[in-house]
């Protein structure tokens, strides 16, 4: 690229909204740096970086100490060396489709990126108001949802609360849109999403369902780990008809190992640590104990000890407090996905 085409960022096209992108195909890119990306992005787009988080920072520093106009002079140098991947990536990574490119604001990044796309013979357009708007898109649309016949599930820890959801197909599974499974032992085996992107996935599901129909959700405190449901989607679970599942301790036990044993490679050593934190609610005795059996490989008596003099004294408040419309045995999983969908 010659300095006579370092105006890539001054070329003007028509630009697509936010609900023009939704309602068509299309792939999405985030031309973001990697750290913009994993902080929060648009549900099911892709990382194609301009600038690399280093680059970014560089670039960033150079506005604010000289101006724009050395940024962006900056900005093209770095450029120029990675047309040849640049152009790579996108052969070999985006489809055929229209391409929706959106950076932070719908600013020079995207619209570099669209114009170096359209000179290859693309049909890419740059998204109006880039991430920022998306991001107030998500809070006022999840803000203004309202699920019509919201049927919330309750039970015991192990229950079998979420592999139900999983069976459901009119469902919301938050914690898997969390990365967090509510509990102490959570975030094992997971990547904890950030609030944005919890917000980002909800709203996404949202845009899936059949609100016209019964719509299921777990019964969920208002954090999950670290991320909050949104206050009016999470007024809606607590007045939503309450399902309550009930499963024996054995099989809860044997749920709770096949989800953090079984399941999880390696995971005893965290579950000791874990368990450690526990000695003001359990006694230094118990946990040692608890501990040891982990060490052990006694699996069955230390999530049972947990269930019974944890958990289950914890739950007590909750359930007494809830308006059971509909008791469920989940003892066998298939058969309580077949009542549930026949209520």
């Amino acid at each position: 690229m010659t300095k006579s085409q370092h105006n890539l960022h001054s070329q003007n096209y028509i630009q697509i909204s936010i609900p023009d992108m939704l309602n068509q195909p299309c792939q999405i890119v985030d031309v973001r740096s990697p750290d913009e990306y994993s902080e929060g992005s648009i549900s099911n787009s892709i990382n194609i970086p301009l600038l690399s988080n280093e680059e970014r920072n560089l670039v960033g520093i150079l506005y604010k100490k000289f101006g724009q106009k050395k940024a962006i002079e900056e900005g093209y140098q770095i450029l120029d060396p990675k047309l040849d991947v640049l152009k790579k990536w996108f052969d070999e990574i985006v489809s055929k489709e229209r391409i929706v490119i959106y950076c932070a604001r719908g600013g020079m990044r995207s619209k570099v990126v669209t114009s170096l796309l359209k000179s290859w013979g693309y049909d890419a357009i740059q998204l109006s108001g880039g991430y920022k708007a998306y991001r107030n898109h998500v809070i006022t649309a999840i803000d203004n949802f309202r699920v019509k016949h919201l049927f919330v599930l309750h039970g015991q820890t192990g229950v079998g609360k979420t592999l139900i959801i999983n069976k459901l197909d009119n469902a919301i599974d938050l914690e898997g849109i969390a990365q967090h499974r509510g509990s102490l032992f959570g975030a094992i085996g997971k990547t904890p999403s950030t609030q944005k992107q919890f917000e980002s996935e909800l709203f996404n599901r949202l845009l899936e369902l059949d609100n016209s129909k019964a719509v299921f959700v777990e019964g969920e405190s208002r954090k999950i780990g670290k991320v909050s449901i949104p206050n009016a989607f999470f007024k809606q679970i607590l007045t939503g008809s309450v399902i309550l599942l009930e499963a024996t301790v054995g099989t809860r036990v044997n749920r709770i190992i096949d989800e953090y044993i079984h399941n999880q490679a390696n995971s005893a050593p965290e579950i000791k640590i874990i368990i450690g934190k526990l000695k003001t609610e359990l006694g230094k005795k118990a946990v040692d104990d608890l501990q040891q059996k982990i060490d052990n490989c006694e699996y069955s008596a230390c999530f049972q000890y947990l269930l019974e003099q944890y958990y289950d004294k914890k739950y007590i408040h909750t359930i007494n407090q809830l308006n059971v419309i509909h008791t469920i045995d989940a003892e066998d999983l298939d058969p309580a996905v077949f009542k549930i969908n026949h209520l």
